[in-house]
């Protein structure tokens, strides 16, 4: 019987103790890791890659971590400021954001195909110097240093966002090469700039059609990429230009002791002039040039329509007036079949001309609204290139030298920057 009662206490205790472990009040171990729980995954290097300067952020290598039953991200793992993440630093087909004021990337990055936003400057091809435009353009083209010049045809220097183009379309088309008409573009060593010319007598027929054209390029020819009448890079120079008139609150081109000099001086002018096409040049194959506005502020004297040639102002809209930078320019010739009727032209010329010098600024922005108040133009037409430069024809030699000039939109200005 002792025996038997034994063995009950021992079972009633082995079961007592069965109950108390079945506890459910006991911690579990398998919980959910809180904010920013301990990855199971790789962990974010420490720090990552730094961001480069407004452009594309590079990501670390171990980017975000992730945990088991919550969310948590590695030390070092979180998306740089400043634009899209691209492994290693090189941005490959993605949108460089961010770019302020035309930083290029630094750090040794390369963009290969990324859309490039507003204000920012298209790194091509290679690292840029911090703050400013990349040191070569898309065709490798370095800034021009003090010195360097080019002789030859639709070559061009760089100058940042600006070219100057060695733009001898005319004795080209006529075949009055080097031999009878020669030119370049310089910059010299005070960090002057300009163009030489001598055209010889190429127009056989004496129609004034086929000029030379030196000039100051800033953004893009109207024309469409690949189309045989371009005579520049196919490629805008700058980040602000092509533009919708639409979107254009102001246009001014400052021009600092620009001088003409000539040994002759049988057919030429000094111009600023703005092109514009019904669609963007950049990503239009056929954007439909549509108009080219040129203001005078020299040339030859007599030079038509002026009497004795000519009959004074011709076409519509004639002696039309337009207020700008402190001068009156008078609208002289207007025509809407410009050049066999592939655009529309209007020729602009200064009341206090012809003069050999410019010292001052242009504001742009009337001659638009002109176009748009008393012609029509479409606000979502394209502005795409301002230049200053010089038509030169048969028996001309001299040349044209600025010490400095200034393109403005939207409160965004360019001026000249040099190599080293």
């Amino acid at each position: 019987m002792l025996q038997r009662r034994f063995r009950f206490l021992s079972a009633l205790t082995s079961l007592a103790l069965l109950a108390a472990c079945d506890d459910t009040s006991m911690p579990d171990n398998t919980q959910t890791a809180g904010s920013g729980g301990t990855p199971t995954g790789t962990v974010g290097g420490s720090g990552g890659a730094a961001a480069p300067k407004g452009g594309t952020g590079a990501s670390t290598t171990g980017g975000v971590g992730t945990t088991t039953g919550g969310t948590g991200t590695g030390a070092g793992g979180n998306r740089p400021t400043g634009g899209t993440n691209a492994a290693g630093g090189t941005s490959t087909g993605g949108t460089n954001t961010g770019m302020t004021g035309g930083a290029p990337v630094i750090g040794g990055g390369t963009s290969t195909g990324g859309t490039v936003s507003g204000g920012g400057v298209p790194n091509a091809g290679g690292g840029g110097a911090a703050g400013g435009t990349p040191t070569v353009d898309q065709n490798g083209k370095p800034n021009a240093k003090p010195g360097d010049m080019t002789g030859k045809a639709q070559d061009y220097l760089r100058l940042g966002e600006v070219r100057i183009l060695n733009n001898n379309w005319g004795s080209e088309d006529l075949g009055c090469g080097s031999g009878a008409s020669t030119m370049s573009v310089f910059v010299n060593a005070d960090k002057s700039f300009g163009w030489n010319f001598n055209r010889g007598d190429c127009d056989t027929q004496a129609s004034n059609a086929k000029p030379d054209f030196p000039q100051l390029e800033f953004g893009i020819h109207p024309f469409g990429i690949g189309d045989e009448r371009v005579t520049s890079p196919e490629f805008s120079s700058t980040t602000l230009l092509p533009i919708q008139i639409k979107d254009v609150k102001s246009a001014t081109v400052a021009v600092q002791n620009l001088t003409a000099t000539f040994q002759r001086e049988t057919s030429w002018n000094i111009t600023f002039e703005f092109w514009i096409s019904q669609r963007n040049p950049v990503t239009d194959p056929d954007p439909g040039v549509y108009a080219e506005l040129m203001t005078f502020w020299g040339w030859q004297n007599g030079r038509w329509p002026e009497p004795p040639g000519g009959m004074g102002p011709q076409g519509t809209g004639a002696g039309n007036e337009v207020q700008s930078g402190g001068k009156t320019y008078k609208l002289w010739v207007q025509d809407d079949n410009w050049a066999s009727g592939q655009w529309r032209y209007f020729q602009f010329r200064a009341n206090d001309g012809p003069q050999k010098q410019f010292n001052g600024t242009l504001d742009v922005k009337p001659f638009i609204d002109y176009l748009v108040t008393q012609r029509q133009y479409s606000p979502d037409f394209w502005i795409t290139r301002l230049e200053v430069g010089s038509e030169i024809d048969d028996n001309t030699e001299g040349k044209v030298q600025m010490s400095g000039v200034t393109f403005e939109i939207n409160g965004q200005s360019r001026s000249a920057v040099y190599g080293n």
